[in-house]
């Protein structure tokens, strides 16, 4: 676009079209050559800018929930892995063995062979999601160094016994627990 000095000069043969754009051309990359941020920030652009960082540090909180999320998917992927590895069938039990899951009692019904290696300690009780599984030592040590909270029950067998401190007080045999 020309303004009517330049037209004037034009029709008077003081300039030529030539000098006219190149005059118009450096005017635009003068303009396009000064930074924006010599011109003070306005209320919106330092909103806009505020806006742009709240983003920022929502997007940072998802992406680390969803990073925690797959590190916990992950984690449950390997515990079912070992469980599946090390796992003892017990549901063909009719005797119940009781044991404590957080502030709950809970009950798996065991065959008596299964009941007495439990209590022994040389199987373990593994949490997964909502359901319990019987497990080796190996199986229960392994759940226990990825992830303790996987582990509901491993009893520590004790060298010696607690046998001779307690042979004067029999245990009544309808005490089941």
């Amino acid at each position: 676009m020309r303004n009517a000095l330049q037209d004037q000069l034009l029709k008077a043969g003081l300039v030529k079209d030539k000098q006219v754009k190149e005059a118009h051309k450096q005017k635009q990359h003068a303009q396009r050559q000064q930074p924006a941020a010599k011109q003070q920030p306005t209320q919106a652009r330092r909103q806009a800018e505020a806006a742009r960082q709240q983003k920022a540090e929502r997007d940072r909180a998802l992406n680390a929930e969803r990073e925690a999320r797959a590190a916990r998917k992950a984690l449950d992927a390997q515990i079912l892995q070992l469980v599946q590895a090390h796992r003892r069938p017990h549901n063909d039990g009719e005797d119940a063995y009781s044991f404590v899951d957080g502030n709950r009692i809970k009950r798996i019904y065991v065959t008596p062979a299964t009941r007495e290696l439990l209590a022994r300690g040389e199987l373990g009780i593994v949490r997964l999601r909502t359901r319990y599984f019987v497990v080796t030592t190996a199986g229960a040590q392994a759940v226990r160094e990825r992830e303790p909270e996987y582990l509901v029950v491993l009893n520590q067998a004790q060298p010696g016994g607690d046998d001779a401190a307690y042979a004067e007080h029999p245990v009544p045999d309808d005490l089941m627990w």
